[in-house]
């Protein structure tokens, strides 16, 4: 009954936690200006190939499928992968430190995009780049704060329960 109980509120917590995450990273894409840069280079990427092959053989829409798929799949390896696999080693060890919940969910978070291009090593980070990495750990952070709130402050404890009395 205890698993079962733990697994609702491992959900309850993921269900609330996704959606303050989401709006960290909104607030920070709004405020700061590389990600307007970021944005817009791939806007106009996007349009540069619905463009080009719009006038070629006319397949724009399975570029749209699959643009509108990439940018459903970096939202869930973003937004969702970190919390959800910190929460569930953090049920499973029973820790209830919020700096575990929120720390790890951040440095994870953070470090997809570098470590989806190969690694740390490549070529040294740019003042930008540097900003975005701190937008993405903020974005974990809040996430596995809430997460925490939720969910991870009872993890590993077990109810007492009182003895009978005599």
């Amino acid at each position: 009954m205890r698993f079962l109980g733990r697994l609702v509120l491992f959900l309850v917590a993921l269900i609330l936690a996704i959606p303050a995450g989401t709006v960290t990273l909104a607030i920070g894409v709004v405020m700061e200006p590389t990600a307007h840069e970021l944005i817009a280079r791939i806007g106009v990427a996007m349009m540069d190939a619905l463009f080009v092959d719009a006038l070629g053989d006319g397949t724009a829409d399975l570029i749209v499928r699959d643009v509108l798929f990439g940018l459903w799949l970096i939202s869930v390896i973003i937004l969702i992968v970190p919390v959800g696999l910190v929460g569930l080693i953090g049920e499973t060890i029973g820790s209830h430190s919020f700096l575990y919940y929120s720390g790890l969910t951040g440095l994870l978070t953070a470090a997809i995009p570098w470590l989806m291009r190969g690694g740390f090593v490549q070529t040294p980070a740019i003042a930008a780049e540097m900003r975005l990495t701190g937008l993405l750990f903020l974005t974990g952070a809040v996430a596995g704060l809430v997460y925490w709130a939720i969910a991870g402050r009872s993890a590993g404890r077990r109810r007492e329960v009182p003895p009978p009395a005599v």
